[in-house]
């Protein structure tokens, strides 16, 4: 299975149709949330049409930037945190304006995936990975643009840009 995750596309049509030509045979995309607003809303419905069109693959979790219109999209855009399993592991997923490393949820989970910061991330602290894939669009803190593809039992931070590995781990 191969899994694409994305965080904070912030409306940016330019660089979730370069990720899309480079990465479109997977099997599912998650995406943390800050979906549609906040960056440039010049393509705002070649945005919507483009995640539509993958609406059948995608799962996204509702982000702090995300209001009403997310009602565009052909998939769900409404809880704070979905459940989900990844090679056999609870992967707790949230955009992390609500749930972080500092206010983690009352419940047992195997990888905590969460944008927000807009900063790349593969943390294991204990028993417990932390990861976080960045900003499809505006990254911060000296990254690049980035997202993470999983794959055969192995995750891959990619730098969108320079279409290289930044870091991998193994799940």
């Amino acid at each position: 299975m191969k899994v694409l995750i994305v965080s904070d596309i912030h409306g940016g049509y330019k660089y979730l149709k370069m990720l899309l030509e480079k990465v479109n045979d997977f099997d599912k995309m998650l995406v943390l949330g800050d979906i549609l607003s906040g960056y440039n809303n010049d393509f705002h419905d070649e945005l919507v049409c483009l995640l539509n069109s993958y609406s059948d693959r995608i799962i996204a979790v509702k982000g702090n930037c995300d209001g009403s219109n997310v009602e565009e999209l052909a998939f769900p855009v409404e809880e704070s945190f979905i459940k989900y399993n990844l090679n056999h592991k609870f992967v707790f997923m949230t955009h992390g304006h609500l749930y972080n490393k500092t206010n983690l949820p009352n419940m047992d989970f195997d990888i905590f995936l969460s944008g927000h910061t807009h900063i790349p991330l593969i943390e294991k602290v204990g028993d417990k990975l932390f990861v976080n894939p960045g900003s499809l669009t505006l990254p911060r803190g000296m990254s690049n643009n980035s997202y993470i593809v999983y794959e055969d039992g192995v995750l891959h931070l990619m730098d969108l840009i320079n279409d290289k590995e930044i870091k991998k781990e193994i799940i």
